[in-house]
């Protein structure tokens, strides 16, 4: 980041009738108190913080391209999505944030890379109503909105996210999960080839899963034999996807061919 030195015309902010105090310029200062609406930034910068009644535009210092860039206010750390960490005051100390699990979201390895807009509206700069300068009504804290996205029903009161497709079954709404809470295997989420009884599961789960069927007979494109996931973006994507392995054909919901001794013909999973 660049300091706001010679845009302003003085490094010490402190001429007679100057708004700012001393040391005002230096982004430390002055950042947080945009991110925080401390202070009105565009009352005297402008309405596009091209100078105003101040006659100073924040581009002379942060150059043209910061109101796109998100990295410059947050992110950056783990990813280059603009996901935290950082936060908007520049921690990345996990335990500090309010949601730890950005980097989970948009990393893609238990499912596709996320977009902001999954549990955002996502802004298109700084300027964006509601976003930061522009009709803000919460300083400091990110509005979720999930109906975009995965789970149109969610809900988030900022410990614990609710009525959930991901993070549930895989049949509904049912999902829920703390902000802190680490998912680290299948059962975390949903039953499993650990669990001992499968009898919430969708259709005949629990006859095959008793019978010693594997996720990944049914699953082959999503998990493979070591229970390893191989198929990120097709998990977790609202659709359940069936490749399977043991000579039978799938289709609109019905399994075709001979399968554990026995014939399929149309037969509705």
């Amino acid at each position: 980041m660049l300091l706001a030195l010679g845009a302003c015309g003085k490094t010490d902010d402190s001429s007679a009738g100057a708004h700012h105090p001393a040391g005002y310029y230096d982004f430390n200062v002055h950042g947080p108190d945009a991110k925080l609406q401390t202070e009105k930034c565009t009352e005297c910068h402008g309405e596009d913080l091209s100078g105003g009644t101040s006659g100073v535009s924040c581009d002379g210092c942060h150059g043209g391209q910061w109101k796109t860039d998100c990295l410059f206010c947050h992110g950056g750390t783990d990813n280059e999505t603009g996901a935290p960490p950082r936060d908007i005051l520049g921690e990345t100390d996990p335990s500090e944030l309010s949601f730890a699990a950005h980097t989970a979201h948009v990393e893609g390895t238990t499912h596709e890379a996320f977009d902001c807009t999954v549990c955002h509206t996502k802004p298109t700069d700084v300027l964006s109503p509601g976003h930061v300068l522009v009709g803000d009504t919460t300083p400091g804290v990110a509005e979720v909105e999930v109906a975009g996205g995965l789970n149109p029903n969610g809900t988030y009161d900022g410990l614990t996210c609710g009525n959930l497709y991901c993070h549930g079954n895989g049949q509904g709404d049912d999902g829920s999960v703390e902000r802190d809470e680490v998912i680290d295997d299948c059962n975390g989420c949903h039953l499993d080839w650990t669990s001992t009884s499968w009898t919430s599961m969708s259709g005949h789960h629990q006859k095959h899963m008793s019978e010693g069927f594997d996720c990944s007979d049914c699953h082959a494109d999503t998990v493979d034999a070591a229970h390893q996931l191989i198929g990120p973006a097709l998990h977790v994507d609202g659709t359940a996807e069936v490749a399977i392995t043991k000579g039978i054909e799938w289709s609109n919901g019905k399994c075709t061919g001979e399968c554990h001794g026995e014939v399929h013909n149309n037969r509705t999973w």
